[in-house]
């Protein structure tokens, strides 16, 4: 049996972005050898040439994800909020502060949606504040550990990242 999602989940951004980082295997996915985020998506915006800047990537501005909306896939309470950590430089990586600017969604069902790396001071939810499906977050940045400006997102069943397990996440419309 998988442990998938039992809420409906939309997709947490809009327009057309792409998994660079998911699935079972190590290949597809480094996040598979930690077991919170053993289902983890890292999801950016790509041209058709295959590049997710459109200058020449030096800052974080040319990236076509960042400050880009992202938006809670479900109806949830908002029960971790970190903001005030700042935007990487390209190429450089916060260690310190892995998920860097971050939202933990609770839902109906006890399942924990995660979201890394957002800009820095762009979340607009607050610790204990009800969300609808669709409400607005914040904008994805480059904070923490974050090689340039995406999404990290995935779902566990509990809010401690130690002790939680991956949910594997199905959303409902693509």
């Amino acid at each position: 049996k998988i442990d998938r999602n039992k809420t409906k989940m939309s997709l947490p951004f809009q327009d057309e972005w792409t998994i660079v980082w998911g699935g079972d295997t190590k290949e597809l996915n480094y996040h598979v050898e930690n077991n919170a985020q053993k289902n983890a998506f890292d999801i950016l915006i790509i041209n058709k040439k295959g590049n997710s800047y459109k200058t020449d990537g030096k800052a974080n501005e040319d990236f076509y994800a960042f400050g880009k909306q992202l938006f809670a896939p479900c109806d949830g309470e908002v029960v971790l909020v970190i903001d005030g950590v700042k935007d990487n430089k390209i190429g450089e990586m916060n260690s310190v502060d892995v998920g860097g600017n971050t939202v933990i969604i609770k839902t109906i069902n006890n399942e924990f949606a995660v979201f890394y790396h957002f800009k820095n001071n762009s979340i607009l939810v607050k610790n204990g504040q009800q969300v609808k499906q669709g409400q607005i977050l914040g904008q994805c940045g480059n904070s923490g550990h974050s090689s340039e400006p995406h999404l990290h997102f995935h779902l566990q069943n509990g809010i401690d990242m130690s002790t939680a397990t991956g949910i594997k996440c199905y959303f409902d419309k693509l």
